[in-house]
């Protein structure tokens, strides 16, 4: 029998803080694999079926879309100002400043829904944001739903930092 090497590069652990739950999910064909905790207010939410079923579509999301934050005071600042560099020497030479930053600032915004959570377009109705989405389970489920962190491992993938 031949033995397979398996080599575990990076591991975390996420653990309820407060009320809520952890759920994981492993995305069609072992490749992607995703862990999410979500806060509640109330400990019942989380037994229900609709907390259930909105936990399963917040980790296929992440698992489709790919964030790299929940949200904006999330997003590591380096990261933010590279993008905005990169923006700027994209925009000809000569433009007035106060016009540069317009564009970056809104270059920035398009950034942003791409890569934090609760600004993206929701994969099941992309017609509404996932911060929308969150806010229309909260009143359903008649409690504050907040998507605490997350983590979205990919088998192969590159690891930076």
């Amino acid at each position: 029998m031949m033995e397979e090497p398996i080599v575990i590069r990076r591991s975390a652990r996420l653990e309820v803080t407060g009320h809520g739950a952890v759920a994981a999910y492993i995305h069609t064909g072992g490749k992607v694999g995703v862990i999410v905790e979500v806060g509640v207010t109330r400990d019942e939410t989380t037994t229900t079926k609709a907390f259930q079923l909105f936990v399963r579509d917040i980790t296929l999301q992440i698992a489709a879309a790919n964030p790299i934050c929940v949200d904006r005071s999330s997003m590591p600042a380096a990261m933010l100002e590279r993008e905005r560099e990169i923006n700027r020497g994209q925009i000809p030479p000569g433009k007035p400043a106060d016009f540069v930053e317009k564009i970056v600032d809104g270059k920035i915004e398009k950034f942003y829904s791409g890569v934090c959570l609760v600004d993206q377009a929701f994969i099941k109705d992309p017609d509404q944001t996932i911060a929308q989405f969150i806010a229309a389970k909260s009143k359903e489920l008649d409690d504050d739903l907040v998507i605490r962190r997350f983590l979205r491992y990919t088998v192969g993938e590159q690891i930076t930092g």
